[in-house]
């Protein structure tokens, strides 16, 4: 069976009920294919999590890449994206990144300035753009369903030959809607991203041009709405209502997917607010992705994979550096994926303040509850670190962990998590030191450990490990104790005596080669009363 018939059959089920196989993904993966391999950029996103790739550049199906010249196909590097083999489903482009370049939306070979000199004919539908559409749908369709014309089209000009204004622009969604159902009835038609907030360009420019095009009539020729926001993350729920009650004043009901979100590491660029940095942006994974999908995005994509160097432009928007090395943010978005990405309820409990001010806003506790696998889970944080009291807890004992890692090893490709345990009683928990830094909180089982004292200085490597793992870790005293090891759903899987250490640095190395592949969490229980813990991911 050939790999894309089989990624077909995996996503069969979500497709026919109508759901997307995803919820996150990566927008803009690849940067400088002539430094690394396309399918390292591809093995990279697959590691992070992701499970969706837009905006692929030079693997896109741009038009004037894979059909420069009449009927001269060149499918080579979109195949290696589209087929890729790895679960990720490529999002495509059928005309330009931005739809306004030097070929834009016109025909490759006939692009040029002249309306009367450049092929489209409205009445008989360009016969150019027709067969590249129904050939490059066609193509792909066994692998994926979702498509775009273009990129922030509110900035494209229609192709020569259209006169200027909303109803081309309509006229232009139109053919190429119904070419594309044509070629696949089951396919999905997202609305170029709106441009939203980014490079000084107010939101409010997008939404007026979004009520243009759906009192033109625009609203019948796509089925998911679709924009980009990079503000501040407490703008975000804002932004997201606008954009559902525009739909409403429209009566369309349509998914709204963000394909475009994130902050910089650093502050520099005049495009990400002020509050940027290495953990911030790690933060901001699980900020935005929480409220988005809180508030009903049906998909979230960051941006990017592999950050630029530009620290004056769209440097370091990624979640790899610009020497590919896996940044905070990478470990962080694994950890939601691998966390959060399966939950089947999510519900917005509290929230701060919410403005459309991207210089201020955030002060408050902010709470968003999931349902995964039949327990309940918490994503929490408070900027000026208001104590807060969950409630509804439903097991003995909860795990939290801090959604930033402490610290990278190993040139990056691993990462440190605080985890600590606690004792419930009464099914409530006071958090009284919330910071801006969001702790994801888990229903782990029955068994209560309680944590007092801490061993400090804990390391794992590698992480991830795929035969062996080793703990090394530094007691604030020697005392005998227990390792014990636990599974995503909280089961004890590895329980050891520690007998009474040397003082110093202690070492256990585990044997993982007969586990399963996923996250587990240690916890090193001294009879002292001290200690401590983490996770590490079995590959």
């Amino acid at each position: 069976m050939k790999p894309y018939a089989l990624l077909a059959l995996l996503f069969c089920a979500a497709l026919c009920a109508g759901q997307p196989p995803f919820r996150t993904g990566v927008n803009f993966p690849f940067f400088r294919p002539n430094v690394v391999s396309i399918d390292h950029y591809l093995a990279l996103m697959e590691q992070s999590g992701a499970r969706a790739i837009r905006q692929m550049t030079f693997a896109d199906v741009h038009w004037r890449q894979v059909e420069p010249a009449d009927n001269q196909w060149n499918f080579i590097r979109s195949d290696s994206a589209f087929f890729n083999g790895r679960g990720l489903m490529p999002v495509g482009t059928l005309y330009s990144m931005m739809g306004n370049d030097t070929v834009g939306l016109q025909t490759p070979w006939l692009a040029c300035s002249n309306p009367f000199q450049c092929y489209w004919d409205p009445a008989d539908d360009s016969v150019f753009a027709k067969e590249y559409v129904l050939t490059t749908v066609s193509r792909y369709k066994h692998v994926t369903r979702y498509w775009e014309l273009a990129n922030e089209i509110e900035h494209a000009l229609p192709p020569p030959g259209l006169p200027p204004g909303m109803a081309s622009k309509r006229d232009f969604l139109r053919h190429n809607y119904r070419w594309i159902k044509a070629a696949d009835p089951s396919a999905q038609v997202l609305l170029p991203g709106l441009v939203g907030t980014c490079c000084t360009y107010p939101m409010t420019l997008s939404f007026n041009w979004l009520r243009g095009l759906l009192a033109a009539g625009g609203g019948a020729f796509f089925d998911v709405m679709n924009y980009h926001d990079y503000n501040a993350w407490w703008t975000l729920p804002a932004h997201f209502d606008s954009v559902r009650a525009i739909l409403q004043q429209y009566q369309l009901d349509k998914p709204i997917w963000v394909t475009e979100t994130s902050v910089s590491s650093f502050n520099t660029s005049p495009i990400t607010p002020a509050y940027s940095s290495p953990d911030e942006q790690a933060a901001d994974v699980w900020r935005r992705y929480c409220l988005l999908w809180a508030k009903g995005a049906e998909v979230v994509l960051w941006h990017t994979g592999w950050s630029n160097g530009d620290l004056n432009g769209w440097g370091e928007f990624g979640l790899l550096d610009v020497q590919g090395r896996k940044k905070k943010s990478f470990h962080a978005y694994r950890l939601l994926n691998e966390r959060l990405g399966g939950f089947s309820a999510v519900s917005l409990e509290r929230h701060g303040h919410i403005t459309d001010n991207n210089t201020a806003g955030g002060a408050g506790v902010w709470a968003v509850r999931f349902g995964v696998n039949g327990r309940n889970k918490w994503v929490l944080w408070s900027p000026d670190r208001q104590p807060y009291v969950l409630q509804g807890i439903q097991s003995q004992r909860i795990l939290v962990t801090t959604a930033v890692p402490v610290a990278l090893f190993s040139n990056g490709d691993s990462a440190v998590f605080q985890v600590r345990t606690y004792d419930v009683a009464g099914g409530v928990h006071l958090f009284s030191d919330l910071t801006q830094i969001p702790v994801l909180v888990e229903e782990i089982g029955p068994v209560a450990v309680e944590e007092q004292a801490t061993v400090s200085g804990i390391w794992i490597y590698p992480n991830p490990a795929h035969a062996f793992v080793a703990l090394r870790y530094v007691p604030e005293r020697p005392a005998p104790g227990r390792l014990t090891v636990y599974d995503a759903l909280g089961r004890a899987v590895h329980s050891e005596r520690i007998a009474e250490p040397h003082p110093g640095e202690q070492q256990r190395l585990l044997d993982l080669s007969a586990w399963s592949p996923g996250f587990y969490y240690f916890q090193i229980q001294m009879d002292d009363g001290a200690s401590g813990g983490g996770v590490f991911i079995k590959k």
